[in-house]
């Protein structure tokens, strides 16, 4: 059943990242996704090994002025701010992925009201969220007890938590700079000369 959690995790995260981050940056930003997924791709590699938000910042705002061309200013107020706001993979995916895991093996039987509780619980848990390893399991506990669940059971996910950490945090960080991207474009903030070049490539062979 674990194996089971840690495989549904890892698709989740992944259409999440490629189709709503994708979507977004397309439809908002007006951007192509392929150019912001090659520039951000440093930041992604370092937030999957080091598993914290925060301390990938410095290579996100280097990511989006070098490689992507956002304005320093956005860079620095949304990358730094989307590192404890919002966490959509710590704070929102894995509470709710655990949750209705629970309330079937437990053999609950949840209406479409209690599942909209939940929606609501996860999106409130998500603000002020730190993005430093173990958060998941803090922001985990905070939805079981508002729900009503064993918070005990919090502790049967422990021995998948850090492996499925590694693609929450490369989740949350693509957000993050999802975010500097759409603020900036729809500002007129970005340098879509930067953005459509091959700088990315080049930001990321030189670092």
């Amino acid at each position: 059943s674990l194996a089971m959690v840690l495989l549904t995790a890892y698709v989740c995260y992944a259409l999440h990242a490629i189709l709503v981050y994708s979507f977004s940056v397309k439809t908002f930003a007006k951007l192509s996704p392929v150019k912001f997924f090659k520039g951000i791709a440093p930041a992604q590699y370092v937030a999957f090994t080091t598993q914290s938000s925060v301390g990938t910042i410095p290579v996100t705002l280097r990511q989006l002025k070098e490689a992507l061309g956002v304005d320093t200013d956005v860079a620095s107020f949304t990358a730094g701010l989307g590192a404890n706001v919002g966490m959509p993979a710590c704070a929102g995916i894995w509470p709710a992925l655990t949750a209705v895991f629970s309330v079937h093996m437990l053999g609950y039987h949840y209406g479409v009201a209690q599942y909209a509780f939940l929606i609501l619980i996860t999106l409130v848990v998500s603000v002020g969220t730190v993005g430093v390893p173990g958060t998941a399991t803090i922001t985990s506990t905070a939805v079981f007890a508002a729900l009503g669940l064993p918070i005990e059971l919090v502790v049967v996910f422990a021995p998948i938590s850090t492996i499925v950490d590694m693609a929450r945090t490369m989740t949350n960080v693509t957000g993050a700079a999802t975010a500097a991207v759409i603020t900036a474009a729809t500002e007129g903030l970005v340098d879509e000369e930067v953005y459509n070049s091959d700088q990315a490539k080049h930001v990321a062979v030189n670092n």
